[in-house]
């Protein structure tokens, strides 16, 4: 019956740790690297599928990447809808925001080292014993009390992988041209601020706009 109870774990534990490696981090994404037409630099699997609200194709577009661990995607539906009841013609985007590849590469390799430890005490292996060292007295805990290991490791692992996830971004980019930076200013821009920033950037677009039909 035990046994039963620990496959049972086993399983959802696996289901988890599967569906986060099938899916995937978002590759970080830079200044630079915001979205632009005919742009490869996103062909590939999202944790968060990005958003876009009213989009006008011909239209200047405010891109928003925001921390979704921290919370910041509610900001960014209530921004977006502000805005887009002001600015009917701009095109809003939302994008989860990474800190960078080497912190997804981390929480990959924790997501695959969870599982591969689960799995070991599942099956009763003791990797030290091919490593040739003494078995610690913790993996010896670990292996008489496998349900409570597998919680503790999962649990673990998620707070970790969450904690190297969080980046606290909330960055702004007006037709890719950065605007705003949490990362910077320490702070998301109040409703004011916003509509200011986008009315200075609408009257560089119209300006850049004339200049284009006069050239």
């Amino acid at each position: 019956m035990e046994n039963n109870i620990f496959i049972i774990i086993f399983l959802i534990f696996i289901g988890f740790t599967a569906r986060d490696l099938l899916f995937g981090y978002e590759r970080n994404t830079s200044a630079k690297e915001v979205d632009t037409e005919g742009d490869n630099t996103h062909n590939y699997k999202k944790e968060i599928p990005s958003m876009t609200f009213k989009a006008q194709p011909n239209g200047p577009t405010l891109k928003i990447l925001y921390c979704y661990s921290c919370g910041y995607k509610r900001a960014f539906d209530e921004y977006s809808t502000l805005i887009t009841d002001r600015f009917p013609d701009l095109n809003i985007m939302g994008d989860n925001y990474t800190p960078g590849m080497a912190r997804s590469k981390l929480v990959q390799l924790l997501s695959v080292l969870k599982l591969v430890l689960m799995a070991l005490l599942m099956a009763n292996i003791n990797p030290f014993t091919f490593l040739n060292v003494n078995t610690p007295g913790v993996w010896h805990w670990m292996t008489q009390h496998k349900m409570y290991a597998c919680l503790m490791l999962f649990f673990l692992s998620n707070t970790l992988e969450s904690q190297l996830m969080s980046s606290g971004a909330f960055e702004i980019f007006y037709n890719d041209v950065p605007v705003w930076s949490k990362l910077t200013t320490g702070r998301i821009p109040s409703p004011p601020e916003m509509f200011e920033i986008i009315d200075n950037q609408n009257k560089l677009y119209a300006n850049q706009l004339n200049l284009d039909l006069h050239s």
